[in-house]
């Protein structure tokens, strides 16, 4: 199977990318989304006809028919996407699905349900070996038009949005808390002008190539900081969001090398855990003592302290190198999606649980954190023969 996704077979496994016609880091965007929407149980509130925006949805069928039909296309489409069943046909379905709800349901629409929608609709129409820049596009769209709407609106600029709505509506604590210490309306123009500058500036990040990462990184903190003020996912906003980040993602086309110590039982054992669920066959395991790591210029000392990750020519060593193969997993996304998505119960508690899962995944996984990783791998890796039995020599010694 062929990492860049041109595809032999498709799997049965929902888990897995490759295999189809579609580059992994797309396919995954929209699988996600369909996650996404079947953990979080979308299908509930697709809608019978009620305030078309299109004159005369509400007289096509009787309005329990319609709505029954499309729950049963949502639902179906969903559930072919993620098992890798006709994925462009199945993205067109799910996403047509959530469009034609938002165009028959004045009451349903959303600014969230929309962009899921196009995302999925716009990853059907993709054409096979051409850069996705239709489905970036929209992804830049959405940031400008969200920008430029609040620069344009006189209650933005001014900070009365905000103070409304995080001081009256939300009533948020920390909110309240911290304007008690401020003069008036500074910190409210501050979140407005900061929402503005991280929208325009996303917008403007993605519509270059070389900016992509820096892009990236605005989105995922400015999302993540929504979620963090106000425990709410927005319905799919998070979700699609967070999800479409990686169509600007170059994802591996060929299998990267880990060069690791052989003779280590932990370190075996932690091998043998990636490859489990290395579903993609992305690593390809070398035991530093076959001197796989020298022609990279990794010394036999050096190898033997830390593992090393040699990805698209360039080698990132020790914690940098395990976090590069976790953001390149799909399994990884699969996993957050269900610690935000699955859990349900009281309000207030969802707003705790999900604060303290984003935080604690943004401390692990963006970069401010690498140095702490660093001097905690330093310490797992000085131990690794006492946390685990079973060392053994990795190459057989040569025979005289």
């Amino acid at each position: 199977m062929a990492l860049s996704g041109i595809a032999v077979k498709p799997s049965w496994n929902p888990f897995r990318c490759g295999g189809t016609e579609y580059p992994i880091n797309l396919l995954l965007t929209a699988k996600l989304i369909a996650f996404s929407l079947l953990i979080t149980n979308h299908v509930r509130l697709l809608p019978d006809p009620f305030l078309p925006f299109v004159p005369g949805l509400d007289q096509i069928a009787p309005p329990a028919v319609f709505q029954r039909v499309l729950q049963v296309v949502f639902f179906l489409s969903a559930l072919a996407l993620m098992f890798n069943r006709r994925p462009r046909i199945a993205s067109l379905a799910l996403g047509g699905s959530i469009l034609l709800a938002v165009v028959s349901s004045k009451a349903y629409y959303g600014n969230n349900k929309t962009f899921a929608g196009l995302i999925l609709f716009l990853t059907g129409l993709y054409e096979p070996g051409s850069p996705p820049w239709v489905l970036r596009a929209q992804f830049a769209l959405v940031y400008f038009g969200a920008g430029l709407n609040k620069l344009l609106d006189p209650d933005w600029r001014s900070g009365l949005f905000m103070d409304h709505w995080a001081g009256v509506r939300l009533r948020n604590s920390f909110y309240l808390g911290a304007r008690s210490w401020l003069p008036p309306m500074l910190l409210a123009q501050a979140m407005c002008w900061g929402t503005i500058l991280a929208e325009l500036g996303a917008s403007a990040a993605f519509l270059v190539r070389r900016w992509y990462p820096a892009g990236i990184l605005i989105s995922l903190l400015f999302q993540s900081s929504l979620l963090l003020f106000t425990g709410d996912t927005f319905s799919m906003f998070f979700y699609g969001m967070q999800s479409a980040l990686l169509i600007f993602v170059d994802w591996p086309t060929s299998p990267w090398l880990v060069i690791y110590d052989g003779d280590c039982g932990f370190c075996n054992r932690c091998k043998r855990w990636f490859e489990r669920f290395d579903l993609e066959g992305l690593l390809d395991w070398r035991p530093f003592q076959s001197g796989a790591g020298e022609a990279f210029g990794i010394s036999a000392a050096a190898a033997s302290e830390q593992v090393y990750l040699v990805a698209d020519k360039k080698v990132y060593g020790g914690f940098r190198a395990i976090r590069r193969m976790l953001l390149f997993n799909p399994l990884t996304y699969f996993a957050i999606a269900f610690l935000i998505g699955a859990p349900r119960g009281d309000f207030s508690y969802l707003t705790i649980y999900r604060r303290v899962v984003v935080a604690l995944l943004l401390a692990v996984l963006l970069p401010p954190f690498i140095p702490i990783g660093e001097r905690l791998y330093r310490q797992v890796a000085r131990n690794r023969y006492k946390l685990a039995p079973g060392s053994r020599c990795a190459v057989e010694p040569p025979r005289h």
